[in-house]
């Protein structure tokens, strides 16, 4: 967010002044404009417009403003309005929750983004004692997309929400050799997780990102430490299934062989292939774990070289990435990085959109079997830098929980920043 927009002594404003201030730093803050939408969707791309066109009483506009004094709330450290956020939140999750329940109301892409904005409200303002606070609206949003009224056609129709959904029946207590694993096909529908030229089948990557999170759960039911015993035949099953996906990851659409990026057309784009890179070393983490557990190897047994190349090509792509998440001007602190002085200069933060679309796939790669350790630690650090200069408090919870794995609970939160994608 640039410097100027926020003042020093917000005492100094009138409340209408406040709220339009909150409200320019929020759109600043975490929205991407998307100037060509055959190239990018951006991130709440059109939400201004939205809110114009729905008028102040709508919930679009009110879960809006919460969120903006939320936000303002963390940058200028003001309990107060952190607080008249929370007050408006509380008052306003009653009406929303009739509106929802109401299947010709809930089904407009207005309530959509008022459950993916109060669930960011969430996100930013969570405490380490309310890890599942952003679940509610998490299924609020993968309902809305699920029902046949949804304002969207969807590629993989719900599988991509649906598969996140913390109470996803098909999923929750199945026997793991019965989770069906989704097949890689083209559609015509509405892409989410790529270059969105709608109505064209090019470069849809959101088949292979479902069948990847099917594929982590049947992983996770059949190497979890709570089994005893797993039977060794399902193992190899699963590691040959991971073994072909990772052939799918391996030869790309013509024209699109991944290399070395030097810079990304804007936050969208670099979170993508951020995710693309980070669904190839779960399913990489897949094999060697199978591997572990098929040939009663040790934990720090060594890996295969080829499965620790490709971990550490793909984790250092990852990391490559975070100053142009991060980074006010990314070609700045470049330079500045490179000073001969060999000084290391502190990065100055860009808008919070950047932190928020890098903080989930930085905590599962640190969480990794196949990425190096010392690479994990600064991964945590860089969560941490998140939560601390960008205001969002889930990164900073992320980067406490270092003994704990909260796999579900951030795939449960990808509802919210993927549906964020939709407008």
């Amino acid at each position: 967010m640039p410097k100027t927009i926020l003042p020093y002594e917000l005492g100094n404003l009138n409340w209408s002044e406040i709220e339009s201030l909150a409200f320019q730093t929020f759109i600043s803050d975490y929205c991407i404009s998307s100037l060509n939408r055959t190239v990018s969707r951006g991130y709440l791309n059109g939400l201004e417009s939205l809110i114009e066109k729905a008028g102040p009483a709508s919930t679009v506009s009110q879960s809006c403003k919460i969120i903006s004094l939320a936000n303002l709330g963390k940058k200028a450290s003001s309990p107060m309005l952190l607080q008249k956020a929370e007050t408006l939140y509380f008052d306003f999750l009653p009406s929303f929750r009739s509106t929802i329940s109401n299947e010709g109301k809930s089904t407009t892409i207005q309530s959509l983004i008022t459950a993916v904005l109060l669930g960011l409200y969430e996100i930013i303002t969570i405490t380490s004692s309310e890890l599942d606070s952003h679940v509610a609206h998490a299924r609020g949003v993968s309902a809305i997309l699920m029902n046949k009224y949804s304002p969207y056609d969807l590629v993989c129709g719900v599988q991509l929400f649906q598969l996140t959904n913390p109470l996803s029946k098909d999923l929750k207590g199945s026997d793991p050799k019965n989770i069906a694993t989704p097949t890689l096909q083209t559609s015509k529908s509405f892409s989410i997780l790529c270059p969105p030229l709608i109505h064209s089948p090019w470069a849809t990557l959101d088949p292979i990102f479902v069948k990847t999170i099917s594929l982590k759960r049947k992983a996770e039911k059949l190497l979890g430490d709570e089994i005893e015993a797993t039977v060794i035949d399902d193992l190899q099953l699963l590691k040959q299934e991971a073994e072909l996906l990772t052939l799918r990851y391996g030869r790309p659409e013509v024209g699109y062989w991944p290399g070395p990026v030097l810079g990304y057309y804007d936050p969208y784009v670099a979170c993508i292939i951020n995710s693309y890179h980070k669904s190839q070393l779960l399913v990489l983490d897949i094999i060697a774990r199978c591997h572990r557990a098929t040939t009663n190897l040790p934990q720090d047994a060594k890996m295969d070289p080829w499965i620790y190349q490709e971990g550490q090509k793909l984790a250092l792509s990852i990391t490559a990435s975070i100053p142009y998440f991060l980074a006010e001007n990314v070609q700045v602190f470049f330079n500045q990085s490179l000073a001969s002085d060999m000084t290391s200069m502190t990065m100055i933060p860009g808008p919070s959109v950047g932190g928020l679309l890098s903080m989930h796939t930085l905590y599962m790669v640190s969480k990794m079997s196949v990425v190096d350790p010392a690479l994990k630690v600064y991964l945590s650090d860089c969560l941490a830098w998140i939560g601390r200069n960008m205001g969002i408090a889930q990164a900073t919870m992320l980067s406490e929980h270092t003994s704990t794995n909260l796999s579900d609970y951030v795939r449960q939160a990808h509802v919210l920043i993927w549906a964020g994608m939709l407008i």
